[in-house]
C-alpha cells in the first residue's frame, strides 16, 4: 500500500469498477486533497487524467508530456473530481508544478460554476 500521499502528487490509480460514463481503467490521477486529510484519512480527493486530448472543454486542463513525469500529453478531467480510497493508488508517477495545480483548481471552479 502507498504510505505517503501529498497534494500535487500524480499516481497511477485503479478506477474500476465504474458505472456509466465515469472514467475507468488504471490511469493517472492528481491528488488535490489537503495534506492534513491525506495524512489522517484513508480517502483522497483526486482529478483523473486522460491521454485522449482530442476534445477539450473549457474546464479541461492540458498537461504536456514531461510535466510531473507524465509520459504523454494529458488532460485533467476536472468535471470528474472524486474521493477515493488510497487502496486504489498503484504507484507514484511524480508531482505537478504549482502552476498546473492552480490551472486545475480553476478548471474545477469552471466545472462547478463557482
Amino acid at each position: 500500500m502507498i504510505s505517503s500521499v501529498r497534494r500535487g502528487d500524480l499516481f497511477w490509480a485503479n478506477l474500476d469498477p465504474t458505472i456509466g460514463v465515469e472514467i475507468q481503467k488504471t490511469r493517472p490521477v492528481l491528488i488535490l486533497s489537503h495534506n492534513v486529510i491525506n495524512e489522517r484519512s484513508q480517502l483522497v480527493i483526486v482529478v483523473p487524467l486522460t491521454t485522449n486530448i482530442s476534445r477539450l472543454s473549457p474546464s479541461h486542463v492540458l498537461i504536456p508530456a514531461g510535466e510531473g513525469s507524465l509520459a504523454q500529453d494529458s488532460k485533467a478531467l476536472t468535471e470528474q473530481i472524486r474521493a477515493m480510497d488510497k487502496q486504489r493508488l498503484v504507484a507514484q508517477i511524480g508531482s505537478l508544478s504549482p502552476r498546473f495545480i492552480r490551472l486545475i483548481e480553476q478548471g474545477i471552479c469552471n466545472s462547478l460554476d463557482m
